[in-house]
């Protein structure tokens, strides 16, 4: 059976930076969990809660000197781009090749809408290739729904290709709204473009060709997610 790879960028990233002489991952997202975090009121949080809000970029988490608590603290609107630029850009996917026009698809969303991306050109296509059971994924689907209300009056397309059977996504989305289009049993797209981690993530200019392309999710995958289709945006 062909492998998976599940990028646990966004995970690893916080767990390192609290947990840095664990050995192994397991480890280290294991002791991520265990911390004590707590908002700004005093309030004690999930890790799902403040992973994701650190993940974002926009929140930074203060640990203590024992390294078993910490306290989540907001980055400045004035430092958040400077803090962003400051910090490596998003690992690169070996699918999508950055000034290249990509193979065309065609397909429908669980919506029964018709997509061919070759059609899409004069538009700024964005494509998410996630899977349910994918944890990442998840964790970046918060920050992908807000990119869709940013953007939502202007040419750009958002759509997620998933894995996952049209029954499953329909039945996920009960629980946590996904806002990108969605398109069902997307495997045959994804073995299209050699895509095996999860989340990728590619930005097609409105000429289609690849304007950035990235694996995993960082803690600056989404910044730069939201400047690459921006730029794209003013770019004929």
């Amino acid at each position: 059976m062909r492998s998976i790879i599940i990028i646990l960028l966004a995970i690893s990233w916080v767990a390192v930076g609290i947990a840095q002489e664990a050995t192994s991952p397991k480890t280290s997202v294991l002791d991520a969990k265990q911390i004590d975090v707590r908002d700004s009121s005093g309030k004690q949080m999930k890790f799902e809660e403040w992973s994701r809000l650190v993940v974002s970029g926009k929140y930074e988490l203060k640990v203590n000197q024992a390294g078993n608590g910490g306290t989540l603290q907001k980055v400045p609107d004035s430092l958040f781009k400077k803090k962003m630029m400051s910090m490596p850009y998003p690992g690169e996917s070996s699918s999508f090749v950055t000034g290249t026009v990509p193979e065309s698809f065609s397909t429908r969303t669980i919506a029964g809408k018709k997509v061919d991306l070759g059609r899409l050109k004069g538009k700024v296509v964005v494509l998410n290739f996630w899977f349910v059971n994918c944890p990442p994924c998840r964790q970046e689907i918060p920050e992908l729904n807000q990119l869709t209300r940013e953007f939502a009056n202007k040419e750009v397309v958002f759509l997620g290709i998933a894995l996952d059977d049209q029954a499953q996504l329909e039945e996920f989305i009960k629980g946590i709204p996904f806002d990108y289009q969605l398109i069902a049993s997307g495997s045959s797209i994804a073995s299209q473009y050699g895509v095996r981690a999860y989340p990728t993530h590619a930005v097609l200019g409105k000429d289609g060709k690849v304007v950035f392309q990235t694996k995993g999710l960082g803690p600056t995958t989404l910044f730069w997610l939201k400047e690459s289709i921006e730029k794209a945006l003013v770019t004929p």
